[in-house]
């Protein structure tokens, strides 16, 4: 029985340790337009690689624009990039 008892407690610490890492890993990132990307974004890695070398970020993302500018589709796509909160 002692046993089973010490096997139900350290797995309750284990599940316990597991969840606060899960809430340390949900950190917010707040994004901002590369103003340094010039011409549309077609590809997400290339967004990225430029955002960690310029900024810092975290990663960079091909998305839509978000002041709606009416051009061809392709060219409504700008470099985003992200970074944790602070």
């Amino acid at each position: 029985m002692a046993k089973y008892t010490a096997f139900i407690a350290l797995l309750f610490c284990l599940l316990l340790v597991a969840a606060t890492e899960m809430q340390m890993a949900e950190g917010k990132y707040c994004w901002k337009k590369n103003h340094k990307w010039h011409g549309p974004c077609h590809y997400s890695f290339k967004c990225s690689q430029h955002c960690k070398h310029w900024f810092g970020a975290e990663y960079g993302v091909c998305k839509k624009y978000q002041w709606g500018h009416k051009h061809h589709h392709l060219t409504n796509y700008a470099c985003y990039c992200y970074s944790p909160c602070h």
